[in-house]
């Protein structure tokens, strides 16, 4: 119905209304009492478009030690994030870390986004418009953006967008576009109880305290710079988070793969270092039994005597590869001093480990290493099981906050309230509803093998029904009808005025 009919009306008191209007009714009046959020135009002030910019990101030294990368994640667990993003981007460059986090990042660039309309008269055309904001091609999130705000919840479990607001010329609408926040220059106020940033200069009416925190263990260079609170849903930012309290501290990957990128970094510097050891093998020489080492007065102060000279430069010259022939003095001796130690063995299990390691830290499977390194040798479609639960929590945690941190302030803004503001949804496969249709079209084949064979054996009728009922139960599927009941045939009418019809057989003749 185009016009909804409100039984409880004065004017509907004597009408008298079917059983199917009184339920739409009902269902009508049950939806508008659920609870629901509005947002208003009126929480949002023009000043949202003026540009908010991030301070200088400086250049840092890219070399660690252990007391340094321990403090580093202890400023992660504190919420303090200048230091765990350089450890951060320092994990980019161990092999074993920076592809496990390339893993996680994927999904996200490959399952596709529908913008999904809400409830209302005007959700479609609502929805129209911002599929050209949030749809697969919008304007207002870009993949370059969306990757960095996966990978601040892979590390951090934490990531922040800010939001910069274009009115159109003719007024009509306000635009919006989210960029990513650099992580570095957030931290967790807990005298505010929020999350503050710096910024590089304050927006025009915004009136916040300026310059650095008293004792602030990382200052920004210039010396004086201004703050902000950063506010989920206010129309500026957007949180990016899996929890409440503290995310920082619950499913951040770094604090766990701080340690294992340690491990992994120095296993590998010592392996080479052993790898050296093991592949420039010594060459020493043993002279004949009664020739000096050392010169004579007569020999000058060259140090050698002239027997050793020879013999040394006979040696450089075999372990240069240069000459490939020489002279050996009578019973003397050459020898080559290999290292036989089994400690790269040490550092093969720490890489391993390691590796593995930084695998189940960022995806929960070791399955990207394959059946080597102690990982399991499946179905590449049972570990992507495994990790999905990863894959769909990062996604949902981007649906939901730009669904209230973005989504609801620009239907606020340009459509006086966010009653009826539109969805953004990942199209994530349903992998369990297709496993689940591959098990009974397979089970539904057995069913019917059996069928088959059993009337190729004589079984039939009500005794093949009955066997068909039989393994339906067994398979878990729906019964088949392989046999029908033929209904009796119904008895001729006697022809009119034949006095012995249908009835009356037998009857003596009158």
């Amino acid at each position: 119905m185009a016009n909804h009919k409100n039984l409880l009306s004065k004017r509907h008191r004597n009408a008298s209304f079917s059983q199917d209007e009184v339920r739409e009714f009902v269902e009508r009046l049950a939806a508008s009492k659920r609870a629901k959020p509005i947002r208003t135009d009126n929480e949002f002030t023009r000043q949202l478009t003026a540009t908010v910019r991030y301070p200088r990101i400086p250049q840092a030294a890219y070399s660690w030690s252990i007391s340094e990368i321990v403090d580093a994640r202890d400023a992660q667990m504190i919420g303090r994030f200048a230091a765990p993003a350089r450890l951060a981007e320092s994990f980019r460059t161990d092999d074993a870390l920076a592809v496990a986090y390339d893993n996680r990042l994927a999904p996200q660039r490959m399952i596709g986004v529908e913008v999904v309309e809400g409830s209302g008269a005007r959700a479609g055309a609502i929805a129209k418009e911002g599929d050209a904001l949030f749809g697969p091609k919008g304007i207002a999130l870009s993949d370059d953006t969306m990757s960095d705000i996966v990978g601040g919840i892979a590390n951090h479990d934490l990531a922040i967008g800010v939001k910069l607001w274009t009115p159109r010329k003719d007024g009509s609408r306000v635009d919006v576009k989210m960029q990513a926040w650099p992580i570095e220059f957030v931290w967790w106020d807990s005298s505010a109880r929020c999350l503050m940033t710096r910024v590089d200069s304050i927006p025009e009416n915004d009136h916040w305290r300026w310059c650095n925190l008293p004792g602030d263990p990382y200052p920004l260079d210039t010396g004086c710079g201004s703050q902000m609170p950063i506010i989920h849903g206010d129309g500026r930012w957007v949180v990016f988070s899996k929890h409440e309290l503290t995310p920082w501290r619950n499913e951040a990957a770094l604090i766990p793969a701080a340690l294992v990128w340690a491990r992994h970094a120095f296993a590998a510097r010592d392996w080479g270092k052993g790898s050296s050891s093991h592949g420039n093998a010594k060459v020493v020489g043993t002279l004949p039994e009664g020739v000096p080492l050392q010169a004579t007065s007569d020999e000058g102060e060259t140090g050698w005597s002239n027997e050793a000279a020879a013999f040394m430069e006979l040696l450089q010259d075999i372990q240069s590869l240069d000459t490939p022939v020489g002279i050996m003095p009578a019973n003397s001796n050459i020898d080559y001093l290999v290292n036989s130690s089994k400690a790269w063995e040490v550092w093969e299990r720490l890489m391993l480990n390691a590796e593995r390691a930084a695998a189940r830290i960022y995806l929960g499977t070791d399955g990207i290493l394959g059946a080597q390194g102690g990982a399991p040798g499946v179905d590449v479609q049972a570990l992507f099981g495994v990790a999905r639960t990863r894959v769909e929590g990062d996604l949902q945690c981007i649906t939901r906050a730009l669904r209230t941190g973005l989504i609801e302030p620009w239907t606020a803004i340009n459509f006086g309230d966010s009653s009826q503001a539109p969805e953004r949804r990942y199209q994530i496969p349903d992998v369990d509803s297709d496993a689940m249709m591959e098990s009974i079209s397979k089970r539904e084949t057995s069913m019917w093998a059996s069928i088959t064979a059993a009337k190729a054996n004589g079984m039939a009728g009500p005794e093949l029904q009955d066997y068909a009922n039989t393994l339906a139960e067994n398979y878990d599927v729906s019964t088949p009808i392989v046999w029908v009941e033929p209904s009796p045939a119904t008895p001729e009418a006697s022809p009119a005025g034949d006095v012995g019809g249908a009835g009356t057989a037998g009857a003596p003749a009158v």
